[in-house]
């Protein structure tokens, strides 16, 4: 009898431990000073390491909260945006930042990291950056010697390129290829085509056939080669 007692009260603890962990783990789900993204074009971009072929999932692509989660930006296709007023509850209410009106435009959910609008689901990422810093940033091998990709878009390493753009937005654009624009010192600007084969980069010449709007990939370039940390 004392054996089922003392089993019972062991059960008991155990579910009201689980219990609490439970509601520690929702206390600590924030929205305040946050950016989350599409996870269809997260589980995409991390399939492919292609921004093109995860276009199709950039129509409602990125929400950034400010520091007190009372407004937020949507960011549709990485070129157009619009600002909302948010009121917290059971649901994330989003208001037009502009036009009062008594019924939010739409409704949230957040529950296990994951924010929820309608059929769309948003993972949480550290920046808006995101691309440029799980794919690019880092020390790399080149024909003409080593360099360093930074946070701040910044080549450091050889004096003939200054700065690199990674392209995301394909809505206006029609390509073969992902994109990467690559600056140099004077500021004149190559827009190539790349692909990601192991641990190289393989850059390729853009060929517009109208600037800016289509164009295709041309003959392999050079390759860049990620240095092991």
């Amino acid at each position: 009898m004392k054996k089922n007692i003392l089993l019972i009260a062991l059960i008991v603890l155990q579910i009201a431990c689980q219990s609490e962990n439970k509601q520690q783990t929702a206390k600590l789900e924030t929205l305040e000073n946050t950016i989350w993204v599409n996870a269809k074009y997260l589980a995409t971009l991390e399939q492919t390491k292609s921004p093109l072929k995860a276009k199709p999932f950039a129509d409602t692509v990125m929400i950034n909260f400010d520091s007190n989660a009372d407004t937020a930006s949507i960011v549709w296709n990485f070129h157009e945006g619009s600002s909302y007023s948010i009121k917290k509850g059971v649901k994330i209410a989003f208001f037009d930042a502009y036009e009062v009106k008594p019924k939010p435009e739409f409704e949230a959910i957040l529950s296990n990291g994951i924010l929820k609008i309608g059929n769309s689901r948003f993972k949480k990422v550290d920046t808006t950056g995101f691309i440029e810093k799980k794919y690019w940033i880092g020390k790399y091998s080149t024909p003409n010697g080593n360099i360093e990709l930074k946070y701040d878009g910044k080549i450091s390493g050889v004096d003939s390129l200054a700065t690199f753009y990674v392209w995301s937005d394909y809505i206006t654009t029609q390509t073969d290829i992902d994109l990467i624009d690559l600056y140099a010192n004077s500021n004149k600007s190559t827009t190539y085509g790349y692909k990601f084969v192991g641990n190289e980069i393989v850059f390729y010449e853009f060929i517009w056939s109208e600037e800016g709007l289509i164009g295709k990939a041309g003959k392999e370039i050079f390759r860049w080669k990620k240095c092991k940390d």
